[in-house]
């Protein structure tokens, strides 16, 4: 009776820790927040995954490949189809490239985003399985740069480097990307925590597509998508989150 209750009781650890009988799968921590910001990392180095800070031997690695079609693989060995960070999308392959730039667009390339929780000086704390909020550590390399916008990145006086992080914090990319969309329901306010106010007619036939000015915590400022000059009044303000959800969807880029 003692043995099968000690069978039991370890069963029964195993499934609460998120690790299977037999599996080299740690138990890793859950955190279910939007975080502090997003991170991405060049493709040319191997990236060790660490179940905790301190650890100084990684549970996994991941390894990005461009393939012999022009895009790429993402390619873990305890993590495998676990493996799905904020944003992921292996590229166009070559073929599927020119026929983007034939119809006026550009050829797409791979991107892998992974949102933040933590960032220090020595490592970045990320969201690397979303559906499960299972979090990971990503040690900060020697020899890697790291910038915290990406007009630093493009506009980087040394030249092109070939080892970097850029880390953004929610707030440099909100105000960087292309435009947002709010979602149905959210309501515009004439300042954070202000009186309601109902959304502008808009002449784009975009009536929720806007870009962002201030941000102060969960508020968002909203201008004209188009008025790059600054010269039309700010539209309201928006809570862009609650904490754990968004209320906004955003496209980073745009081609027009």
């Amino acid at each position: 009776m003692k043995f099968c209750f000690l069978i039991l009781s370890t069963m029964f650890s195993l499934f609460t820790s998120g690790q299977q009988p037999g599996s080299s799968f740690p138990a890793l921590t859950r955190h279910d927040s939007i975080g502090k910001g997003i991170l991405q990392i060049s493709f040319g180095e191997k990236i060790p995954l660490y179940a905790n800070a301190t650890d100084k031997t990684p549970f996994d690695t991941l390894v990005i490949r461009q393939k012999k079609d022009g895009s790429y693989a993402f390619l873990t060995k305890v993590l495998k189809n676990r493996f799905e960070p904020y944003r992921l999308s292996e590229g166009d392959t070559y073929e599927t490239g020119r026929a983007n730039i034939q119809r006026g667009l550009v050829h797409f390339p791979a991107k892998m985003q992974l949102r933040v929780v933590e960032a220090t000086s020595t490592h970045f704390r990320v969201v690397i399985n979303e559906k499960e909020k299972l979090t990971c550590y990503i040690h900060r390399q020697p020899g890697y740069t790291l910038y915290n916008t990406l007009r630093e990145k493009e506009s980087s006086k040394g030249g092109h480097k070939p080892r970097w992080y850029l880390y953004e914090t929610w707030e440099h990319l909100l105000q960087r990307v292309y435009l947002i969309e709010i979602k149905k329901g959210i309501p515009l306010f004439e300042s954070p925590d202000g009186h309601r106010i109902p959304y502008p007619k808009r002449e784009d036939s975009c009536e929720e597509c806007f870009r962002v000015g201030e941000v102060r915590g969960a508020w968002a400022q909203l201008l004209d998508r188009n008025d790059y000059q600054l010269k039309k009044k700010p539209y309201g303000w928006v809570k862009w989150h609650n904490g754990t959800a968004m209320y906004i969807t955003y496209m980073e880029f745009g081609y027009e």
